[in-house]
């Protein structure tokens, strides 16, 4: 059994994990049993052969998402007990996050919004950038914010348009070093009075990172067919491709954050999306009110077992709106404090019938 299946054990033995997570857990450990074994069925034979090397196994670094195997638990769970093995403590999903998402679900689920022949997505970023004051190490930094709006058609293949701008830093962390690289940065990137134009087919505005997006990789063209259902999403979500040690549940927390963002994602699926982060154990409310771009709703995390930064998504719990996205910094790094936010993302859509 694998670290996940252990740690699944134990979510088991526990008597405050919701039913529903319980259940959800069991669904897609029984689809990871099924996959496991189909392909253990169509594996050529080794008989005979000579023992073929071995790579040794990634230690994950990350929160787990619980995972079982069914039929194994029940022979391991004695094993567990006797032996002490699996002393760390994993949790289920945070009852206020849970509520909080159930709650956004329900909004989002009976939302109504009307269509257009195209959808205005309005992103304010303001993102931090690294500055030196000693030649070796990024210490310093500043906050600077970028404005984007982007028309993207009904049928995503077509032609999308975006108009893009930066404006100057309005925060800074150190001294001289910072503002010399705001200063910099602003100088050599599009303003308000003269944005920056871009048309591409499927919004591909500019060329990918090195290698392209690997096969199976979801993208907003899968939108309209990913699953209404939140167990049957999770399971779509964890049959692509992620990235190396990635666990489950950051897979799931990381992909639904970034379809959310995209502004593309209907009410109804929005709902299910709030569903699915509702089953992930470790979700929590990081702020009741939190403020993003004039707009208050309560952010929700999944923080890493190790790591500088925790990532959130903000939602309205009362409308089912995403409002975007926030990085937090944990811990100093030089002149940048723990709880500062490095990077956020507000965003607004809107149906629209023309474009620039």
């Amino acid at each position: 059994m694998s670290d996940d299946d252990f740690a699944a054990l134990r979510l088991l033995r526990r008597e405050d994990v919701p039913p529903e997570v319980l259940e959800a857990a069991l669904d897609r450990a029984r689809h990871r049993f099924d996959a496991a074994a189909q392909a253990a069925a169509t594996a050529p034979s080794t008989e005979g052969a000579a023992a073929a090397s071995t790579v040794p196994p990634v230690r994950r670094r990350h929160r787990l998402r619980p995972v079982l195997v069914a039929g194994a638990a029940v022979v391991a769970a004695g094993v567990l007990v006797a032996n002490g093995i699996g002393t760390t403590h994993w949790s289920s999903p945070d009852r206020a996050a849970a509520a909080t998402l159930h709650e956004a679900a329900r909004a989002a689920a009976a939302d109504r919004a009307p269509v257009g022949s195209y959808t205005r997505i309005v992103e304010t970023e303001r993102a931090l950038g690294y500055a030196s004051s000693d030649g070796e190490h990024y210490d310093e930094g500043y906050l600077a914010r970028r404005t984007s709006t982007t028309w993207v058609p009904a049928d995503v293949t077509d032609t999308w348009v975006r108009e893009s701008w930066s404006e100057p830093a309005t925060t800074f962390y150190g001294g001289a070093a910072a503002r010399e690289a705001a200063a910099d940065d602003y100088a050599t990137e599009a303003h308000r009075d003269d944005p920056q134009w871009e048309r591409a087919a499927g919004g591909d505005f500019t060329v990918g990172e090195l290698g392209g997006v690997r096969p199976g990789t979801i993208a907003v063209t899968d939108i309209e067919g990913l699953p209404r259902d939140p167990a049957a999403l999770v399971r779509r979500i964890g049959a692509a491709p992620r990235p190396v040690d990635t666990t489950d549940a950051e897979h799931v927390f990381d992909t639904v954050r970034w379809l959310l963002r995209t502004g593309l994602v209907p009410a109804d699926l929005r709902a299910v999306m709030y569903e699915a982060l509702a089953t992930l154990p470790g979700i929590v409310v990081t702020e009741e009110q939190a403020s993003l771009d004039g707009r208050v709703g309560t952010a929700i995390g999944l923080p890493a077992r190790t790591g500088k930064e925790r990532q959130d998504v903000i939602i309205d719990r009362a409308s089912g709106t995403y409002l975007g996205e926030r990085t937090v910094q944990t811990q100093r790094t030089g002149s940048i404090p723990a709880g500062a936010v490095i990077d956020s993302v507000a965003v607004r859509t809107a149906p629209v019938d023309v474009v620039p």
